[in-house]
């Protein structure tokens, strides 16, 4: 056939692109010597048709089809007889080959199995490494599967994914970056691959290895270790060696030489082996987990349609520091475990990001958002956007990146779950999961107290209605009226408490700073005072809450906005409020240790328990540029943990509200606990992961059982995932909320509605979870469409069902909208 002259001029320049391209695949010290002219040839017709499927995109898809066609047949003749030239292949061989139907790239991308040595192993696992490529392989011994650092081969498929995307799946380092002689403002995406990266100081270490990459066009040096422990693979980042870019010296050599301007690139953030654990969805028996709420799944969908939708959230939420004219901040539900997962058939792994978790964050990607391959990984942030304003008013300016790097190790470990002491799923996941937290942050088991569960019941003292001119005060427990709610909610059977007096401090719940003495509206020191010896009396325990510590509005504890809140990169103090709220500034966190720390010795003198951590202290982790009291966002985290062991050390305990982990293993309960998750479209199932993790080590609480939007379905979530419910109560009735800046948050309050019910539910609860508290929850699962399943160490099982119709199943009856308890054996 003749090919006119139009198609032999598209089939040089694709030739002359195919073989560029062909340059930049793997490392400059990493060329495969051994490649047989088969491969290379099968290599190139692949090139061939990726780089004509994309003029098929921009063309007339009919002519481009017949193009392509024409194209890839000449590309079989023409890599046929350059192969015969270079006398390394037979021309019989050639013809044969050309019949063939051309393969996909795969083989040519990704080392072979051959290039792999052993680096490491143990009695569990074994790692191998290519150190041309410095990408490895973990064969578990004992179910016989394997874990790679690049993505999976079963299903790959050419067309699914780009020239780009190829390269990103080949590169064990993903580098998004700045270029500040550029755009202040833009992040740019590349890899080792386009970088052309070398691999340097590569050594066998005693538990693995280590290497450094180095891309000399760019600046940047990277220096890794991953190393080989009983049952998982650490990955690390490595501070020492680190390179961002080129010194001032580099870009004054290279602007004197090329009589251009460097570009003063600069690392934002970086992905390492960010497809360890990557696999198509040609086999649909897995998912990904991800850290949304208590737990959401992604599934794995052969025929998902093209989409963009990915998660990608931040370990211990946003930082504040950077919120100014920022649009970008997220609505999802904030992160509080630094985990991720993936299950493919019948293995799994887990991932927890250690060190420079604080700077973290969970991406992960279902097929076809980004390319064919479900999977997830975590991205280290080292630069943010912030806003900088350009005049006094702080309204005007240009978004921009922070010049100064986070610096620091950056590290993961992949545990990988065997399918025995670990079930290959999200509940062996967070079975392992609790295991960390026992081994490495030193949580323990409950110890089962006597006569029943604690019933969480939060008093709200007092608040302030708007007015005209100024707000007035509005008492709404007193603590004389809270010692006559315990009596008769202990008369009524709720016979041990957890109570959390809110809105205690002077001005009531939206008056923030001066919090001591206790204010006269309620009754002061002496009256709660004598409230907490009440409460001990009755068997109650009484934490005070400190979630407005976070936030000052009043001035009071000598604190000036201007002087003492929290700032961003661009010097504007982060404010809050609004119609529906109290307007407040986020006070410096070390302003606000210096004044909790005072209050510690206040509080301890009324008798009470301990604080209660919320809205900020354990929540919120935010960076702070005030000068005066200038933090980073690792330094707050460990203000934070001390104030916690502060409050354990002096009171006894603390509580905490929607706290992240590392808050668990000072707390004895968590409030606020998450049963939901954000919603998301692409996302399809809430599982109890957090909850698996927990229970056990720590009681915990959901929502206020009052405020929530469906209260049967409420009831039956906390029972299913072994959360206790809680209640927010006051004396006054819910009427005189009204006005109220708590109304927009507890609308039915009033405990004379409530007690009946909260002394009903009490008791439900009780039989149900009591002689658990201390028991492991070591199973959960779907019976059927709306009924779940969940089972404790000790063999009990509860068995919800969320349908409008009865359940049976195995002699078991579970009537409409409730729950069965099916008692076990021993543990």
């Amino acid at each position: 056939m003749r090919v006119p002259a139009r198609l032999k001029r598209m089939l040089i320049l694709t030739l002359i692109v195919a073989m560029t391209s062909a340059t930049i695949v793997t490392y400059s010290n990493a060329a495969k010597t051994n490649e047989s002219t088969e491969d290379k040839a099968q290599g190139t017709q692949a090139a061939i048709k990726e780089e004509m499927a994309d003029q098929r995109d921009q063309a007339d898809s009919k002519e481009a089809a017949k193009v392509s066609d024409e194209a890839i047949e000449a590309g079989k003749q023409e890599d046929s007889q350059a192969g015969e030239d270079a006398g390394k292949t037979t021309a019989a061989s050639a013809s044969e080959q050309a019949k063939q139907p051309a393969k996909n790239s795969y083989a040519s991308l990704f080392p072979a199995d051959q290039a792999f040595q052993l680096a490491s192993e143990n009695k569990k696992l074994a790692l191998l490494v290519d150190r041309k490529t410095g990408h490895f392989i973990v064969k578990d011994k004992r179910s016989g599967q394997e874990w790679r650092s690049f993505p999976d081969s079963y299903g790959w498929n050419d067309k699914d994914n780009t020239n780009a995307w190829k390269k990103h799946m080949q590169s064990p380092l993903f580098i998004k970056y700045v270029e500040f002689n550029v755009r202040k403002d833009q992040m740019k995406e590349t890899n080792v691959i386009d970088q052309k990266a070398a691999i340097e100081q590569f050594e066998m270490t005693d538990s693995g290895f280590k290497l450094t990459f180095e891309m000399s066009n760019i600046g940047f040096v990277v220096p890794i270790e991953v190393s080989l422990h009983d049952d998982y693979v650490e990955t690390k980042i490595i501070e020492d060696g680190f390179k961002d870019g080129k010194s001032e010296e580099e870009m004054k050599a290279y602007e004197e030489e090329t009589e251009k301007k460097d570009k003063n690139a600069r690392i934002a953030a970086l992905r390492l082996y960010p497809f360890l654990g990557a696999y198509t969805s040609e086999q649909e028996a897995g998912y990904l987990f991800i850290p949304d709420g208590p737990g959401t799944l992604i599934q794995f969908q052969k025929d998902r349609p093209p989409n963009n939708n990915f998660y990608f959230e931040r370990v211990y939420g946003e930082d504040y520091a950077f919120s100014n004219n920022n649009n970008s901040f997220s609505i999802r539900e904030p992160i509080r475990m630094p985990v991720f997962g993936i299950k493919a058939q019948d293995q799994a792994l887990l991932a927890v990001i250690q060190e420079g978790a604080v700077y973290g964050n969970v991406l992960a990607a279902p097929s076809k958002s980004m390319n064919q391959y479900n999977w997830a990984t975590a991205e280290f942030t080292y630069r943010q956007r912030f806003f900088q304003p350009t005049d006094k008013r702080k309204r005007n300016g240009f978004q921009t990146f922070n010049k100064d790097r986070t610096a620091g190790d950056r590290s993961v470990r992949y545990y990988f779950l065997d399918g025995k002491s670990h079930a290959a799923n999200y509940v062996g996941m967070a079975s392992r999961y609790r295991q960390v937290l026992m081994e490495d942050e030193g949580l323990t088991r409950i110890q089962l107290e006597n006569g029943g569960i604690r019933l969480p019941i939060h008093l709200l003292g007092a608040d302030s209605k708007e007015g005209f001119l100024w707000d007035s005060y509005e008492s709404l427990t007193t603590t004389g009226q809270a010692e006559e709610m315990i009596n008769e909610l202990t008369a009524v059977g709720v016979k041990k408490m957890s109570i959390t007096y809110s809105g205690w401090q002077k001005g009531g719940i939206s008056d923030y700073g001066g919090h001591f003495p206790v204010d006269k509206g309620i009754g002061g020191n002496e009256g709660m005072k004598h409230f907490i010896a009440y409460a001990h009396n009755k068997g109650h325990t009484v934490t005070l809450d400190a979630s407005s510590y976070t936030f000052n509005n009043t001035g009071r504890d000598g604190f000036r906005s201007s002087r003492d809140g929290l700032q961003d990169l661009g010097s504007v103090v982060i404010q809050y409020g609004g119609r529906r709220e109290a307007f407040r500034t986020l006070v410096s966190p070390r302003f606000m240790e210096k004044v909790l720390l005072k209050d510690f010795e206040k509080v301890k003198q009324l008798g009470a328990d301990g604080m209660a951590f919320g809205d900020g202290i354990g929540a919120l982790l935010n960076s702070d540029f005030n000068d005066r009291y200038a933090s980073t966002r690792e330094e707050v985290k460990q203000l934070q943990e001390n104030l916690f062991g502060q409050s354990v050390d002096l009171l006894g305990s603390a509580q905490a509200d929607s706290a992240n982990a590392y808050a668990w293993k000072y707390v004895n309960h968590l409030s606020g606990v998450p049963i939901e998750n954000s919603f998301d479209l692409f996302v399809d199932e809430t599982v109890p992961f957090m909850q698996i993790a927990l229970h056990g080590l720590i009681s915990y609480s959901s929502e206020f059982a009052n405020i929530s939007d469906n209260y049967t379905a409420y009831l039956l979530k906390n029972v299913e995932y072994g959360s206790i419910p809680s209640f927010m109560l006051t004396y006054a009735a819910s009427q005189d909320l009204i006005g109220t800046r708590s109304l927009y948050n507890f609308y039915s309050t009033h405990y004379k509605d409530w007690a009946e019910e909260v002394a009903m539910q009490y008791s439900r609860f009780n039989d149900a979870l009591h002689d658990v508290q201390d028991q492991m929850i070591v199973h959960h699962q779907a019976l059927a469409a709306g009924v779940y399943e969940t089972t404790y160490e000790n063999g009990k099982r509860i068995i919800v069902n969320y349908n409008e119709t009865p359940f049976n199943q195995g002699g078991v009856q579970v009537k409409a909208q409730d729950f069965a308890v099916v008692k076990g054996g021993g543990a």
